[in-house]
């Protein structure tokens, strides 16, 4: 009777194709809200599950405060992160760098007007709403090195859930000046750049170390896959680049150092 209970078992294993696909995390940067991620990962998602047979859950903070407190809490099985927190989690939590977008990005600090003749940007803007997305991403570590005088400080405005509304609220005239990537500056043209930062790299995949070689393998060839055929165009429209690549570890030395300060 056990033995036939045991056939029975492996039969039922055999024709239902295995064991159900292995679902894996991917925490995402929080420059979206929550549903609107959902709608620009979708397609980013599909291509991943389709490629690994994996079940991938998109992991999304409600902003940029939680996404940092769940990376220094949790480990996702894989994320996608600005260059910064990409460098953070590699420093202090040994995940592995897959890939990312080819596109450096800088940030510009942007407005509608300009200073006047010999004017400085601290004279410009002393007092004026300065809004970007809220600490620790790079525009708000940015705008705390650039603005150090007290008596030429402008008021940090980090309200914003995405960078769509970072640009409305310079558009609505609720701010005078915005912290913004150069992928959305670009966008824009008619905005003026008043400061810009050093490039840095793009977005980055990771995965923890505690996901097996073959696994991460698989998710790496997927990533680095995006942009073969058209059916991948929309995911690099929605990572506003032009193609995925290979990551120099060497580009993200002491990014991560921002975010050690913050916690020490």
């Amino acid at each position: 009777m056990l033995i036939n209970k045991m056939l029975v078992w492996l039969l039922l294993i055999m024709f239902s194709g295995g064991s159900a696909a292995q679902t894996v995390t991917l925490a995402v940067e929080a420059v979206y809200p929550k549903d609107q991620a959902e709608f620009v990962y979708e397609p980013l998602k599909n291509w991943l599950e389709k490629r690994t047979g994996l079940t991938v859950n998109i992991e999304i903070a409600d902003n940029y405060y939680f996404y940092w407190r769940s990376a220094k809490n949790s480990e996702p099985d894989f994320t996608l992160d600005a260059a910064h927190v990409a460098a953070w989690r590699m420093q202090e939590k040994n995940y592995v760098p897959l890939a990312r977008v080819q596109e450096d990005v800088s940030f510009h600090l942007i407005s509608n007007f300009e200073p006047a003749e010999g004017q400085s940007i601290g004279e410009f803007l002393v007092g004026e709403r300065v809004v970007t997305l809220p600490n620790p991403n790079m525009g708000s570590i940015l705008f705390d090195q650039w603005f150090t005088d007290l008596f030429l400080q402008p008021q940090k405005i980090v309200t914003a859930l995405s960078w769509e509304d970072v640009i409305q609220q310079v558009f609505d005239q609720s701010a005078n000046a915005a912290i913004i990537p150069s992928s959305l500056f670009d966008l824009y043209p008619n905005f003026l750049s008043l400061r810009e930062s050093d490039k840095m790299p793009g977005v980055t995949f990771l995965a923890s170390p505690l996901i097996s070689p073959q696994i991460q393998q698989s998710f790496q060839d997927a990533i680095l896959s995006i942009g073969e055929d058209e059916e991948s165009f929309d995911i690099l429209a929605e990572l506003n680049s032009d193609g995925i690549t290979e990551v120099d570890p060497k580009d993200y030395e002491n990014l991560g150092e921002v975010l050690t300060r913050l916690l020490y």
